[in-house]
């Protein structure tokens, strides 16, 4: 189609910025892309389907997820709420186990009230996640407290989320980080989390470097799957481009660990998609199971089995496997 080949730049930073060709046009985020001669719908699909493991030698950008695909937390969040409760002096603090189940219960509460963490309202993350607390303590039947134990409370949930020793890199993260870098692809990540997670965690953790883009949806008040937060990757990576080169949804392969948000939302985009399946890994948990799955084409039981991973490196694999339209 006319759509030169490219490849990343590289990390920033105290990392040397590599002197490769970009991978994209370089166009004005929103904007299309010199030479590309399909669009972009935004019910998600392309005039041309592809399969998993078909055409990922198109690949030529790796969006990936954040929580539970490059991190995880240091320890289960009930454990770390019921740890806060008790340093709050909460009269009859909630257990473990009882905010195992509230957790959920009060985080899908808190977003349907308020999408985003507070992006489409204009609340602000700091402000939903109080208000989350608030609902978390309701679903445990704790909703008698006064405010200012609440406040005291949520002060310490947010501070212990707001340090480096709340959250693991995954073991097979950084390796495939650094893989992906060497061998030129672009990266990117897409995620359904507050701006803080993007601001604040991944350079904390040292990840940020690694990429040149972020999609999440505490910025753009949309969350995975919807199309247009897959959109806003695909417009931010083709920022990073070079003159006359071309990048079509399905040159990204997204990487996640969440059956509607990752694999069925940017498939129903027109992007390629793996499911990285961390069940093995008792500290990812799902916390947003009620997430319905879009349809796209082809998709069945035999293709999401099929485009299921057990690991980055797995990823890598399937890469190497089926080669790249990237220069080497």
């Amino acid at each position: 189609m006319g759509c030169a080949a490219g490849s990343l730049g590289g990390r920033v930073g105290q990392l040397a910025w590599k002197t490769r060709p970009i991978y994209v046009s370089r166009e004005h985020v929103g904007k299309g892309t010199k030479g590309c001669t399909r669009s972009v719908r935004m019910s998600g699909t392309t005039s041309e389907s592809f399969t998993p493991t078909s055409d990922l030698n198109r690949v030529k950008v790796i969006s990936l997820d954040i929580t539970g695909t490059l991190l995880t937390f240091s320890h289960p969040v009930a454990e770390t709420y019921a740890a806060a409760a008790v340093w709050a002096g909460l009269e009859n603090p909630p257990s473990a186990s009882e905010l195992k189940v509230a957790f959920k219960v009060g985080y899908k509460r808190a977003l349907e009230r308020d999408p985003c963490f507070g992006a489409a309202s204009g609340r602000g993350s700091r402000a939903w996640w109080r208000m989350c607390i608030s609902e978390v303590l309701r679903a445990c039947g704790r909703e008698d407290y006064a405010e200012g134990d609440v406040d005291r409370y949520f002060r310490r949930v947010y501070q212990t989320f707001g340090a480096p020793s709340a959250y693991a890199v995954l073991d097979d993260a950084l390796p495939f980080l650094d893989w992906a870098l060497d061998r030129g692809y672009g990266l990117g990540v897409t995620t359904n989390t507050p701006a803080r997670t993007i601001d604040t965690v991944l350079p904390m953790m040292g990840l940020h470097d690694y990429f040149q883009w972020f999609a999440s949806s505490g910025e753009f008040g949309a969350e995975k799957p919807d199309a247009v937060i897959y959109a806003a990757a695909l417009s931010q990576a083709r920022f990073w481009a070079a003159e006359g080169a071309c990048l079509e949804p399905a040159n990204i392969l997204h990487v996640g660990d969440h059956l509607a948000a990752d694999l069925c939302g940017a498939r129903a985009f027109g992007m390629q998609s793996l499911l990285l399946d961390r069940s093995a890994n008792p500290l990812v948990e799902n916390y947003s199971d009620w997430i319905l799955a879009p349809d796209y084409p082809g998709k069945s039981h035999a293709d999401i089995h099929a485009s299921t991973v057990r690991s980055l490196a797995d990823v890598r694999a399937r890469l190497e496997r089926a080669g790249s339209l990237l220069p080497s």
